[in-house]
């Protein structure tokens, strides 16, 4: 009696492990474990490589109100459409910090940033792809300490431009936000920052949108915000829609702001698309408390001063995203963002737009992206538990 009741006590016992081993390999197997992409984020930056041809993307949020910080770097081939991650020793802060690719010295430089607990940097940072090594330099007359900056290489001087930037109240020891209106430029090769801020500037916005155009060697500067904190504008109404240009050989500003003009926004993206010779500017809040975000896609050409809305096909998804221009493929190439009305709702897909076909096209993911742990790893766990199941069945007999 005693002796039934122990076999069928084993019986129960292996088909629960066989029922278990089997709910754990199905689950594991299916895990979308994003091994060959990035995880899904927001408030990463991403700038292209001409040299080695690559899209190289830092840092950004993968949590819900801007938690959850991460430090890395990823580079993206389009003509492969894989991801890369660059495992590196060391990074700079990656909240909020800018990148700009400094295509002469085949250079990425990184200023500022913060990290989740409100200290704010004026690190200085390169990137050399070729060497895979973030590196900390110790420039001269170094920028205050600050976050959400812009910055832009300007490749007819061979100098990065900055732009502004704040220091949150938690930050700033006086215990107020701060926000910079000043202009400075970065020479990698003497490893200088200059302040070349002029009488006539923009007004000390944030989160506006920048990009180089290399066909009229002008900096071009769209939209952002005067609030103290634009999340929580009440009205909307100081968000703008001017676009400036900014000429470093003779240090001076403009306000070239014509009549038709996307809606003031703050936190869109632009870019410059130097086979078209136009800036491509996507997505932006519209409204107060990030509710809405803006998913047009937007032109403007320089020469003629003028904005114009393209209606590209493909059904781009609205999110605040980051991008960038490959111009070896001649596309524009979107990663991740948020839907804004759903500050949960990340995304950790890519998108590229090309003007030549007038369309967005959401890319596949990658094959492997089912890391292969996720399924190895749990089915040895199970063939040992089986086996160990088995043997003690065998001695009970």
């Amino acid at each position: 009696m005693k002796n039934a009741k122990n076999k069928q006590r084993t019986r129960i016992s292996f088909s629960l492990v066989i029922v278990v081993s089997l709910l754990f390999l199905m689950i594991s197997s299916s895990i979308h474990i994003n091994a060959a992409f990035p995880k899904h984020r927001i408030g990463h930056r991403m700038i292209y490589d001409s040299v080695n041809d690559r899209i190289i993307m830092y840092g950004g949020s993968t949590a819900t109100g801007f938690q959850g910080w991460v430090f890395d770097t990823w580079a993206y081939d389009y003509n492969t459409n894989e991801w890369t991650k660059l495992i590196t020793d060391n990074s700079p802060y990656g909240s909020n910090a800018r990148i700009a690719y400094d295509s002469e010295s085949d250079k990425i430089i990184s200023f500022g940033g913060s990290h989740a607990d409100h200290v704010v940097s004026n690190q200085t940072w390169i990137y050399d792809y070729t060497e895979n090594t973030w590196t900390q330099v110790t420039p001269s007359n170094v920028p205050r300490i600050r976050e959400s900056s812009k910055m832009v290489y300007d490749s007819e001087s061979d100098v990065v431009i900055m732009l502004g930037g704040s220091l949150s109240e938690d930050s700033n020891l006086d215990g107020f936000k701060l926000r910079f209106n000043d202009t400075w430029a970065y020479d990698y090769n003497a490893n200088t920052w200059t302040n070349i801020t002029s009488a006539t500037y923009p007004l000390n916005y944030q989160f506006d949108c920048i990009a180089y155009d290399s066909e009229s060697d002008l900096v071009i500067v769209f939209g952002g915000s005067t609030e103290s904190d634009p999340y929580l504008d009440p009205t909307g109404g100081r968000y703008h829609g001017e676009t400036w240009s900014f000429d470093y050989n003779t240090n001076t500003w403009d306000n070239i702001t014509p009549s038709v003009s996307p809606v003031p926004r703050f936190g869109a993206n632009m870019v410059y698309d130097s086979e078209h010779d136009l800036m491509i500017l996507v997505g932006g809040y519209t409204h107060l408390l990030r509710t809405e975000i803006d998913h047009e896609t937007w032109s403007f050409d320089y020469n003629t001063l003028s904005w114009t809305e393209l209606n590209l096909d493909g059904g781009l998804e609205i999110r605040a995203h980051s991008m960038a221009y490959d111009s070896e493929s001649e596309k524009i190439v979107i990663f991740g963002g948020n839907t804004g009305d759903d500050p949960f709702n990340f995304f950790d897909d890519t998108w590229v737009g090309d003007l030549d076909f007038n369309n967005w096209t959401k890319m596949p993911y990658p094959e492997d992206t089912t890391d292969t742990n996720s399924f190895i790893i749990p089915t040895l766990i199970s063939l040992s538990i089986i086996a160990i199941v088995l043997v003690k069945r065998r001695r009970n007999r």
